[in-house]
């Protein structure tokens, strides 16, 4: 009889400790799961490549777009591009300034290695730095967790038609501010490679078509306008190039 009872006095002095054990444990699973969660929760972009468009107008002589690709909120890598007044890609194998080419390659590295858009302008190309430092800036907000709800980033977006087409293309500035398009220049590219002047063009209908579409973009806010009657070709490759510049706009 004293066996049994000194057994069971035993068994019952062990049984805070193993509350005590499976309370310490439940707090450690916890902690676990709230430190996963967290860190989860945490990471301020989302993992991948995204593409980001600078500002352009027809004094910037074209703009620029960046390539950036993150991973656990560090940028891995980034591909610099640079377009010209005519929607052209720059060759910096031919392009004149060498300090261009050195610029491009430098500036990715600078994203890289401070892993922000907030770096110097590479000294001597500061209006490219400029615009790399804008493009790369777009491209962090497309892969942020945090939206602010808007569609369109401000600004002035830059895009062509098709560039192919045998009688030359058409050139869109598109500029939006709080997601409404406050202004449409429009512009064509002949055959000849040359920018159109309306002044001397022999169809006259082509200028007070190229004012009459850039208008209607304006007002009903989008690129889904009527075209213009007898000017049917280049009213349809603006409507293309206004879709593009607001593809690339959009957030």
């Amino acid at each position: 009889m004293k066996k049994f009872l000194a057994l069971v006095l035993s068994m019952l002095l062990l049984i805070p400790l193993f509350a005590a054990c499976s309370k310490q444990t439940d707090n450690n699973t916890n902690s676990n799961t709230n430190n996963n969660t967290n860190t989860a929760t945490s990471k301020k972009y989302n993992d991948g490549t995204y593409i980001g468009y600078s500002d352009a107008t027809p004094e910037s002589r074209g703009f620029a777009y960046a390539e950036v690709t993150i991973k656990d909120d560090k940028i891995t890598e980034v591909k610099l591009y640079e377009v010209n007044e005519y929607g052209k890609l720059k060759d910096y194998s031919t392009y004149p300034l060498k300090e261009a080419k050195t610029a491009n390659e430098e500036m990715a590295k600078r994203f890289v290695e401070k892993n922000s858009a907030d770096v110097d302008d590479y000294t001597g190309v500061t209006n490219s730095s400029k615009k790399y430092k804008e493009a790369v800036s777009r491209a962090l907000e497309k892969a942020s967790k945090e939206k602010d709800g808007k569609k369109y980033f401000d600004g002035t977006f830059l895009a062509t038609s098709d560039q192919s087409a045998q009688n030359g293309y058409a050139l869109a500035y598109v500029t939006i501010k709080d997601d409404k398009i406050t202004n449409v220049v429009l512009q064509e590219v002949g055959k000849d490679g040359k920018f159109k002047d309306y002044a001397t063009y022999p169809l006259k209908e082509a200028k007070a078509a190229n004012e009459e579409m850039a208008k209607r973009f304006v007002e009903k806010n989008s690129a889904d306008v009527e075209t213009v009657a007898g000017v049917t070709g280049s009213s349809k490759s603006y409507i293309e190039a206004v879709k593009k510049a607001l593809e690339m706009a959009t957030k």
